[in-house]
């Protein structure tokens, strides 16, 4: 049995915490083209410490989201990951 709805109908978001660098919201990009992922949605907000992000995708697969997730957490100026879902409308 399935975990909840299929990807088609599934939207994932992804909440990234990372050191302030300039090239980091294009790194974090780079890794979600490689996966194919339609971005649906993406706020990036800078402080003076830090930078977070919010990217929303469309027909990611479980598997799929995961992985990017682990991609995420080795990047060097990554310190945070979070993710989450929800059935598209």
């Amino acid at each position: 049995m399935a975990d909840g709805p299929p990807p088609a109908l599934v939207r994932r978001t992804f909440l990234i915490e990372a050191q302030q660098r300039g090239d980091v919201v294009l790194r974090v990009l780079g890794l979600f083209a490689v996966q194919g992922a339609e971005i649906l949605t993406i706020e990036a907000a800078q402080e003076p410490d830090r930078t977070s992000i919010r990217i929303e995708t469309g027909g990611l697969a479980e598997d799929a989201a995961q992985h990017l997730v682990e991609r995420l957490r080795v990047l060097p100026a990554v310190t945070g990951v979070g993710l989450g879902w929800r059935a598209m409308a």
